[in-house]
């Protein structure tokens, strides 16, 4: 008799097209939006500093606010010192509250939660087309507690290069066109298709900026970057590295995760990590929390993405196309081997708000289409030999409040079987309609205005040394040694972590 009950229900739903599961998703949302949902069963934590809220008040009977915007804090927040970013904030809620956790948590940036993000006061709340907060409130019921945590993974990382990939439905600027998802949003894309129509993983790019970034913020040369991070995997994370290298994480720092799985590692293990990026305003540590949440909240025995041979080939092939010091090049020398490459540098003067110079600074997708507009500028050149440099009056790459003029040096690596010569591009980058062509560019790409007063090109010749190393193991006590990279590891644990 309840197996008929249950075949009619199901008829019935179906009719008025909705399936049991969605019926079921939907009940429990409302439960939830009408408070009838108690916050031992579902959190949102939230970390805010003066971001407007409002969007969450229909969730305040299961909302924890953590702010750090001082009198603009609302009063039913806990108000914390401003330091640490949200990382702070989220590590803050898990110590503070290690014994009494809710069967699940959702953690969150303030900001209101909106397709992509277009950078820093341009909008966009880091969700994935196809996507809604509610995937990730109603995550835990829907499964019935079997999947212990929720990422929307967004982008991925080759661990010992900084080698990025972003998925093709997470937006980066307002009217770009992205995958149109006709359901929820899954953890991860699939690994091959079309980037205009299916949700896939896109190519590996390298991010010099992404690399000046980290080299100005923690205090590490470039050439001791790859040890560093694996350095930071074996310090802070402490899983064995992940299958060939690849971390997976979602830009915006926002993921669910239950109370048996946090409850996985120690409370003295996230008090180390809260003591960590606790002594500054916005501390390295907090970029590098950003791609680990999913490793750190917990002891995850599987990568939460497939993987495959594919990754680490593309991975390589990339870092083959590029020099520790940031300039791309390939090479068929033997390793070891001096061999002349030929390039181009263009310095181009431009003017922008400081705003927009933010941008590309702290998004690092903006940075590559900064890069692959100037190729699109250039006939023949593409993207993948130029990598560029920001400075601001002259040298210095950190922004100042009122800087609108800056100037950005392109170095292009000529392959050996590159169509266009030397000449014809430092012609082209040199002729008065180049500064018009590359604002143009930037403009489609980016969303962001800039006006070109000044380019210039001259070409060079320089002797590198090839090396087709492929693999990348965890690296010797020799000269990069823990002290060696102790800007990058600040505020040093008193004890290893437990």
């Amino acid at each position: 008799m309840v197996a008929r009950l249950q075949t009619l229900s199901a008829t019935v739903l179906t009719v008025f097209g909705l399936s049991l599961a969605e019926s079921d998703r939907q009940g429990f949302l409302q439960d939830l939006y009408n408070g009838r949902v108690s916050k031992s069963h579902v959190e949102l934590v939230l970390a805010q500093h003066d971001e407007d809220i409002a969007w969450s008040n229909p969730l305040k009977s299961v909302r924890t606010v953590y702010c750090k915007g001082g009198s603009s804090c609302d009063a039913d927040a806990i108000v914390l010192p401003n330091v640490g970013r949200e990382g702070q904030t989220f590590l803050h809620h898990i110590v503070n509250n290690y014994d009494r956790l809710s069967d699940w948590t959702v953690f969150s940036q303030a900001a209101a939660p909106t397709e992509g993000y277009y950078g820093h006061k341009h909008g966009g709340g880091h969700l994935l087309s196809g996507s809604s907060i509610d995937d990730y409130l109603a995550h835990h019921h829907e499964t019935k507690g079997q999947d212990d945590s929720f990422f929307l993974m967004s982008s991925k990382v080759h661990l010992a290069t900084l080698q990025h990939a972003l998925r093709s439905s997470f937006k980066v600027s307002d009217g770009a066109k992205v995958p149109q998802i006709s359901h929820a949003a899954a953890v991860c894309p699939k690994e091959q298709g079309s980037k205009e129509v299916e949700d896939v993983w896109g190519d590996y790019h390298n991010m010099p900026m992404l690399k000046s970034f980290l080299e100005k913020k923690c205090g590490v040369e470039a050439s001791a970057l790859s040890a560093a991070m694996l350095s930071f995997w074996e310090d802070f994370v402490q899983l064995p590295l992940p299958e060939n290298e690849v971390v997976y994480y979602a830009q915006g720092a926002r993921f669910a995760v239950s109370r048996e799985r946090l409850q996985q590692r120690s409370k003295a293990y996230y008090q180390a990590l809260l003591d960590g990026v606790s002594g500054d305003v916005d501390p390295c540590l907090n970029y590098l929390y950003e791609m680990s949440w999913y490793y750190v909240t917990g002891m995850p025995s599987v990568a939460p993405c497939s993987t495959s041979q594919e990754d680490l080939t593309r991975a390589d092939a990339s870092s083959a196309r590029f020099l520790d010091d940031g300039v791309s090049g390939v090479s068929n020398g033997e390793d070891g081997e001096p061999t002349p490459v030929e390039l181009v540098t263009v310095t181009v003067v431009m003017e922008m708000t400081a705003d927009d110079l933010a941008e590309f600074q702290n998004n690092e997708t903006k940075q590559e289409q900064l890069k692959e507009s100037f190729a699109n500028s250039l006939d023949g050149v593409e993207a993948s030999w130029v990598s560029l440099e920001i400075q601001v009056d002259g040298s210095d790459r950190r922004l100042q409040a009122t800087t609108t003029s800056v100037t950005i040096v392109y170095v292009i690596t000529f392959p050996e079987d590159a169509s266009v010569s030397t000449a014809d591009v430092v012609a082209a980058t040199n002729a008065d309609s180049f500064k018009n062509t590359l604002a143009g560019e930037i403009l489609e790409s980016t969303g962001l205005t800039v006006v070109v007063s000044s380019a210039s090109g001259v070409a060079s010749t320089e002797t590198v040394t090839s090396t087709t190393t492929t693999t990348y193991s965890q690296p010797a006590e020799s000269s990069c040694t823990r002290s060696s990279i102790a800007g990058l590891l600040v505020t040093l644990l008193a004890a290893l972590l437990p």
